[in-house]
């Protein structure tokens, strides 16, 4: 009945995703490390997977924003071994912020050789950041997280909270000021909007953090329970087809070859 004990576990599972209003708060999405990544809404609950994988790695989020609506950004890291005290620096830029200077955003070593390094003003011309004011939000540590459903954990660090000043578009930009690589999730908005169809999106928004969490023998676990399940089920429809075939005569009946031997 192993089938049966996997179907019991994914009945449950699924059912706690519906019942636990905090176990994915955030819409788990992965973001674009080499370009510029759009948030749909900066309202919406969402978590950004990410991995600062080369020294000196900018990312880059983009939103349109309205006067006086409510933003937040904030800093998680996965605990996973060697990240204990990684952290990222997070930056908002628009219209409306206070003046940034420079020197507070992130810097690029230049890909000639030399000495000088290039700001994201000029990694991102198109992206006009030298009109823009700002906010930057070194990283610190804050309280802890535990997400009950995928069981993860993550170590708390900083975060913006505030009204925009104006409307238009924002931009958020995270590195690491030491040159470190290192993971870290990124969380937007604060409301949370799911529909029905994401109860069939959860399955692989679970296979993906569990992914992100190096966990590849539990994934291996799982999805051999899940076969196993769906290789009973099948078994089971096959043996009940062939018994409702059967002629109403033969149900029961022995075979012929062991009836004869029948005193």
């Amino acid at each position: 009945m192993s089938h049966m004990r996997a179907l019991i576990l994914t009945v449950i599972l699924l059912g706690a995703f519906l019942a636990a209003p905090n176990a994915y708060a955030h819409r788990p999405e992965q973001g674009n490390p080499d370009g510029v990544t759009l948030i749909p809404s900066p309202t919406t609950s969402y978590a950004y997977y990410q991995e600062i994988q080369e020294p000196g790695q900018l990312h880059v989020y983009q939103f349109e924003g309205q006067a006086g609506q409510f933003f937040h950004a904030g800093i998680n890291i996965p605990q996973l071994n060697g990240l204990e005290d990684y952290g990222v620096s997070l930056a908002l830029l628009g219209p409306g912020l206070p003046p940034l200077p420079e020197d507070q955003l992130p810097l690029r070593a230049a890909d000639d050789g030399h000495d000088h390094h290039h700001s994201p003003l000029q990694v991102f011309p198109d992206l006009h950041l030298d009109s823009a004011g700002g906010l930057v939000a070194e990283s610190r540590k804050s309280e802890d997280f535990h997400e009950p459903f995928t069981q993860t954990n993550y170590w708390g660090r900083q975060a913006i909270d505030l009204d925009l000043p104006q409307s238009g578009t924002y931009y958020l930009l995270i590195w690491n000021p030491d040159g470190d690589v290192g993971k870290y999730v990124l969380d937007t908005g604060t409301e949370e909007v799911f529909g029905s169809a994401d109860l069939f999106r959860f399955p692989l928004w679970w296979l993906n953090t569990r992914l992100y969490f190096e966990q590849a023998p539990q994934i291996i676990g799982v999805v051999a329970l899940l076969v196993s399940a769906l290789f009973g089920w099948v078994l089971y429809r096959r043996r009940r087809k062939t018994t409702a075939e059967r002629p109403a005569g033969e149900k029961g009946r022995l075979p012929q070859s062991m009836a004869e031997q029948q005193p």
